[in-house]
């Protein structure tokens, strides 16, 4: 696992969790992401940590106290083009993760559904179909 902070173009979101670790592990074990950047401070305590998924990436930064505000509301779009989402959805099914929207064929021409992670966020995990 490469120890940089590179991530190449683009906007890197910086979510604030109680708990680096189990957050990376939710997102690695259970949603699929690559774990890329472990991030320990001198202490051993682990303070960030990058995941990513295709051509998305979250970095998960340990701040409790921010935290708290659970997720605040915000949607994270994730497009899937190169995956089948249909299976994805089910794995995460099997897997207990709370889905807060059904997958569906969206009028704009996605196949979409919404997760919310154990922080509080929503993930929403996006496909173009044909119309």
């Amino acid at each position: 696992m490469p120890d940089t902070q590179s991530y190449g173009s683009g906007t890197l979101p910086v979510l604030p969790v109680a708990d680096v670790d189990a957050t990376a592990r939710f997102y690695t074990d259970v949603l699929g992401f690559n774990e890329v950047l472990r991030q320990p401070m001198p202490d051993g305590t682990l303070v960030n940590a990058r995941v990513e998924l295709d051509n998305c990436h979250f970095m998960f930064n340990l701040n409790p106290k921010d935290a708290r505000n659970a997720g605040g509301g915000v949607y994270f779009w994730i497009r899937v083009d190169g995956r089948d989402i249909d299976s994805l959805y089910q794995s995460l099914q099997e897997k207990d993760v709370e889905i807060v929207e059904q997958i569906k064929n969206q009028f704009w021409g996605d196949r979409s559904f919404t997760i919310k992670d154990l922080n509080g966020y929503f993930l929403a995990f996006n496909k173009a179909i044909k119309q």
